[in-house]
């Protein structure tokens, strides 16, 4: 199979934001000063939703889109991110059920638009 660049960049920039993804949210908090409580649900709303895009693309390359793709993948990367909130108590951060809302927010998103930009060129 001949892969575009974009196809190519999509299968490198998964696991390489993933796992940038994993260190910057397990590395023992930092204060920072002059920092706004609870100011970060629109970061994690935005990095979630990045991760489902990548995820998408890369699930592209490698399966082909189809009507089951958007339940797989919200199916493993909701599951990340509650895995990945669970595990930061561990690291001297916090659960932060609100902060899942957000990442499952981000990820939702970004799925569903994916998905009815599919079915829109399916049935154009």
């Amino acid at each position: 199979m001949i892969r575009t660049r974009w196809q190519h960049a999509a299968q490198i920039a998964l696991p390489v934001y993933w796992l940038l993804l994993f260190v910057a949210t397990h590395y023992p908090r930092v204060q920072i000063p002059g920092e706004i409580p609870h100011s970060d649900k629109l970061v994690h709303f935005m990095a979630f939703g990045v991760l489902a895009l990548l995820y998408w693309q890369f699930a592209r390359v490698r399966r082909g889109v189809g009507p089951r793709l958007v339940w797989s993948s919200a199916a493993v990367l909701l599951a990340y991110a509650a895995l990945d909130e669970y595990l930061q108590q561990f690291v001297g951060r916090f659960t932060d059920v609100l902060d899942f809302v957000a990442d499952a927010a981000g990820i939702v998103a970004v799925l569903a638009i994916l998905e009815l930009h599919r079915r829109w060129r399916a049935g154009a």
